[in-house]
C-alpha cells in the first residue's frame, strides 16, 4: 500500500499539468486479476503520459503489467528504430536464446523486460476468445510451451513498439477470425494437393 501511494504521487506529479486528447476518455478498463496496484485512476494517468496511445486494447495487457513496462522501458520507445531492434533488445528475437532453449549468449538488452511479456504471452495461452490465444496454443502443440511463450511475446512485443511509436490501430479479432485465417489456409493446400493429384473436391 505505501508503495502504491509513492507511485500514485508520483503518477500525480508526473501528469500535473497535462490532459487527454480531445476525443480520448479513461472508460472502462480491462479487469486486473492479481496483484491490482491500489493507485487512483491508473488508466487515465498513463493515457495522459502516453498522449492517449492505449495499449491495453492489445491482448493480454492490462493497466497494471503496462505501468510495469512504463516503468522499465519509458513512454519513448522511438529510441528503438523498428521492432525488430524493440524484440531484439528484449531478448525476444529468433536466434537469441536459441528460441526458448538454453541461452548460449549474453544478451545486450534487457531480458528482464522481456519476461513481463513472456508472462502476458502464458496468460493468453489459456485463453478462449483471444485469436493469439488460438495461436499460442497451436505453435504449443508443435514446438512446446517455451518456444510457444516467446514467439507470442516477441508478437506482442512489436505490436506494442508500433502502437506506442506509430500509433497503429489495433483490434483484436477474436478466436473465430483467427480460425477464419486457419481454414482458409487449409483449404488453399488442399485445393493444391487436388490439382497435383488430379482429383476434384467434393463437399461432404
Amino acid at each position: 500500500m505505501e508503495c502504491d501511494s509513492q507511485i500514485d504521487s508520483v503518477l500525480q506529479r508526473i501528469n500535473r499539468d497535462k490532459n487527454l486528447p480531445p476525443g480520448i476518455s479513461e472508460g472502462k478498463r480491462k479487469a486486473i486479476r492479481h496483484n491490482k496496484p491500489h493507485i487512483n485512476n491508473l488508466g487515465d494517468h498513463l493515457l495522459k503520459i502516453f498522449d492517449g496511445k492505449d495499449a491495453t486494447k492489445l491482448p493480454g495487457i492490462t493497466d497494471y503489467n503496462w505501468l510495469q513496462l512504463y516503468t522499465e522501458v519509458g513512454s519513448d520507445l522511438s529510441r528503438w528504430p523498428s521492432e525488430k531492434h524493440f524484440t531484439s533488445w528484449l531478448g525476444l528475437s529468433p536466434g537469441q536464446d536459441r528460441s526458448g532453449k538454453k541461452n548460449k549468449s549474453k544478451s545486450k538488452g534487457k531480458p528482464a523486460v522481456g519476461q513481463i511479456f513472456k508472462q502476458m504471452a502464458h496468460g493468453l495461452l489459456n485463453s478462449k476468445y483471444i485469436g493469439w490465444g488460438s495461436f499460442a496454443r497451436r505453435l504449443r502443440g508443435r514446438k512446446g510451451p517455451a518456444i510457444a511463450i516467446k514467439a507470442t511475446a516477441r508478437k506482442l512485443a512489436a505490436q506494442y513498439w508500433r502502437l506506442i511509436v506509430k500509433g497503429a490501430d489495433f483490434v483484436e479479432k477474436g478466436l473465430q477470425a483467427y480460425e477464419n485465417i486457419i481454414k482458409e489456409q487449409k483449404q488453399r493446400r488442399l485445393e493444391k494437393l487436388a490439382f497435383e493429384l488430379n482429383r476434384e473436391l467434393v463437399p461432404a
